[in-house]
């Protein structure tokens, strides 16, 4: 009899649990619909700091931590972002990427010690999930995504994907549109 009580306390114990997972995943977003778009962009204007090395080392997220300072003192205005120009699956542990800001103007100072980068683009496609950054599809999901969306279109996208983190941990990446597409109809 005591063997049967231990088991059941186990079982109810477990959906417990399950049961707190799914309502947590749900509060955050995790059921959220994932939209994809194009937009119309005027380039991406950005500064920051470019990286390359381990994708599970700490520079990134000084550099991230650094850059929302610069954000928060006004020094910048925009959103914070992070490039990889190689994604992390790409390479066993290696990145290389550019954290940095998607700057609203011009910079109020003079940052001589971090690097301005320009993205031409007139279009991209974004894909957004109104949710929390950790309920977001992997990054080989959204490339999937911006691959099959792209190619419905016939569209010719870029290899950078722009992650732009906003406020409430909600996070849209954005991918330039090279050439392709109907512009009337987008």
């Amino acid at each position: 009899m005591r063997k049967s009580t231990t088991r059941n306390l186990l079982v109810i114990t477990i959906i417990l649990v399950l049961i707190l997972l799914a309502f947590g995943y749900y509060r955050l977003g995790g059921l959220n619909s994932i939209q994809i778009e194009i937009v119309t962009v005027d380039s991406y204007h950005l500064v920051g700091r470019y990286f390359e090395g381990n994708y599970k080392s700490d520079t990134i997220r000084i550099y991230f931590e650094e850059m929302k300072e610069y954000l928060k003192e006004g020094t910048l205005k925009g959103q914070p972002i992070i490039i990889y120009d190689q994604e992390p699956t790409g390479s066993p542990g290696k990145a290389t990427s550019y954290i940095g800001v998607l700057l609203v103007g011009s910079p109020s100072s003079s940052l001589d010690n971090l690097e301005k980068r320009e993205i031409p683009a007139k279009r991209s496609i974004r894909v957004s999930k109104d949710a929390h950054i950790s309920v977001m599809p992997n990054p080989d999901r959204i490339d999937r995504m911006i691959q099959a969306y792209a190619q419905a279109k016939t569209l010719t996208v870029g290899e950078l994907n722009i992650e732009i983190y906003y406020p409430n941990n909600r996070l849209v990446i954005e991918r330039p549109i090279l050439r392709g597409g109907d512009q009337g109809s987008e």
